[in-house]
């Protein structure tokens, strides 16, 4: 087997590979892709760092700590595709596609879900809590309490895993501590038997039951006559952690899913009446080549859908947008090729010399143009947010592939044709020459 030989069999499989991965598992139109904000709904927030007593300045560490707690967070509402990154030095964008129950998730997202045992001043022994007495465990005074509680050193960080658990009528969240989380919490409990431990989340006493016995195992039962929903917001802050510094929710807004459904579906009727107007000048201007060249762009087109499956790409409108765009410059790429091989056949060449030097004339031209819009759909993506980083992964992946079909299949399957001599006349190349040249 020869090298096209073998490339066009590649070329084959390839094609017919990926049209399976596109259209498997498909109902309906169209298609079940993964979907950004603007095509499915849900809310766009912008949440803003704020500066502590402890932490005055704002810093990239405390904004990436910040981000990886509220992505975590995030996961646990179970929000397929939410875009979580930062915007400026203080700030994070936050798009919940999709999101059913957007009261559960400001909650959520704003709570600093700091988790923290407290003893009530007057149970502690001798009946005199100051700090440099050391009562029990790691405790110290809380300023921002007033004077009726005081911290006893087991912390929310000292969590390792929690679980929901019904109590009854209610709901609880059960937590189990690291060592030092089940030392001091054993020490602690020992000292408070029979006498109220205050929970407290962000500085707000949400239950203070009666220690019955001592903590020695290193789990303790949080409750609060929950609800199940309000039991599974304290278990998802818990698992995520605690946030280094409150976030201020400064731009909430909601998107409507209708906006995006009639977007899509416009697109789509876009990109098949641009398409179809495309391969029928090709087929009309450059007959056999044109033909070539539609059957090489239907080829590209289930490549480059089968990727944004497998990569996946979360597809939104501007992402829609970059994928047509690059069906036009992959469209584009086969007329430089076929301008060039049409001026090899009127200076008299053959017609495989006229294809040959066609695809090396005009393979700078095409390279040139590709890494320059590569170039910028880097730039896009670097210093972009969501919606523009789709618009410029789209196009970039199809300016990629483009490069593939225009060069290799295009090339391929009109050598492919030329083997039958019914087209072999350079008429069928859109060039008007007297005889047959072979």
């Amino acid at each position: 087997m020869d090298i096209r030989k073998l490339l066009l069999f590649v070329i084959t499989v390839l094609a017919i590979g990926s049209a399976y991965m596109v259209i498997r598992n498909e109902a309906r139109w169209p298609f079940e892709w993964k979907k950004g904000l603007d095509i499915q709904g849900g809310m766009h927030l912008v949440a803003q760092a704020q500066p502590t007593d402890d932490i005055k300045i704002i810093t990239p560490n405390v904004m990436s700590t910040a981000i990886a707690v509220v992505r975590a967070r995030v996961d646990g509402l179970g929000v397929a595709e939410p875009l979580i990154q930062p915007k400026g030095q203080d700030q994070i964008i936050i798009d919940l596609p999709g999101i059913k129950d957007k009261d559960e998730a400001l909650r959520v997202l704003g709570q600093t879900a700091v988790l923290t045992f407290r003893a009530h001043k007057g149970d502690f022994p001798s009946g005199k809590p100051a700090p440099k007495r050391k009562p029990v465990a790691g405790a110290k005074v809380d300023p921002r309490d007033g004077d009726d509680w005081v911290l006893t050193g087991v912390e929310g960080r000292m969590i390792t895993t929690a679980r929901v658990d019904p109590l009854g009528t209610a709901w609880a969240v059960t937590a189990d501590f690291d060592s030092e989380g089940a030392r001091i919490l054993a020490d602690v409990s020992r000292q408070l038997l029979h006498k109220p431990m205050g929970i407290f989340l962000d500085n707000k006493l949400i239950s203070a039951p009666i220690v019955q016995s001592v903590l020695d195992t290193g789990n303790v039962q949080v409750t609060g006559n929950f609800d199940a929903k309000q039991a599974n917001e304290l278990l998802i802050v818990l698992r995520a952690g605690s946030l280094p510094v409150p976030l201020e929710i400064i731009e909430n807004r909601s998107v409507d899913a209708s906006l995006g459904k009639e977007s899509v579906e416009a697109s789509i009727v876009a990109g098949f009446i641009g398409a179809g107007l495309v391969m029928l000048f090709m087929v009309g201007y450059y007959q056999v080549p044109g033909l070539i060249a539609t059957l090489a762009l239907v080829i590209y087109g289930f490549l480059v859908l089968a990727i944004f499956k497998m990569v996946p790409v979360t597809l939104t409108v501007p992402g829609i947008a970059g994928f047509i765009l690059s069906v036009g410059m992959a469209v584009d790429a086969n007329i430089l090729i076929f301008e060039r091989t049409k001026e090899e056949l009127k200076g008299g060449r053959t017609i495989y010399a006229a294809i040959e030097a066609g695809f090396q004339r005009a393979f700078s031209a095409i390279l040139d143009s590709n890494i320059t819009t590569l170039l910028s759909c880097s730039v896009l993506f670097y210093f972009g947010t969501g919606l523009v980083k789709g618009f410029a992964l789209t196009l970039a992946i199809g300016v990629i592939i483009s490069m593939f079909t225009a060069i290799t299949a295009s090339r391929n399957l009109l050598h492919w044709a030329l083997e039958s001599s019914r087209f072999k006349s350079p008429k069928l190349f859109g060039v008007a020459l007297p005889s047959k040249i072979r």
